[in-house]
């Protein structure tokens, strides 16, 4: 598949965010000041600036996409 990461994705023919990461088998998508996780086997198809998404749970993508805020803003040691 190519690849994920900034690109619009469309639900319905409507764009609902910006894809930023890819996490746990999940597409990360920035939604407003949201994030949301798709999951990959919801991607129908993708473009070079567009990512085409069938309907997914919302309740469990907000929950996961926030889940990931939380990892991602883990602070790293050296």
């Amino acid at each position: 598949m190519d690849d994920l990461i900034c690109k619009y994705v469309i639900r319905n023919g409507k764009t609902i965010g910006e894809s930023i990461d890819v996490f746990e088998g999940f597409l990360i998508v920035k939604v407003g000041g949201d994030f949301i996780a798709i999951p990959r086997e919801k991607i129908i198809k993708v473009e070079t600036e567009r990512i085409y998404v069938s309907n997914f749970d919302e309740r469990t993508a907000k929950e996961v996409g926030e889940r990931w805020v939380v990892e991602k803003s883990k602070p790293m040691s050296l």
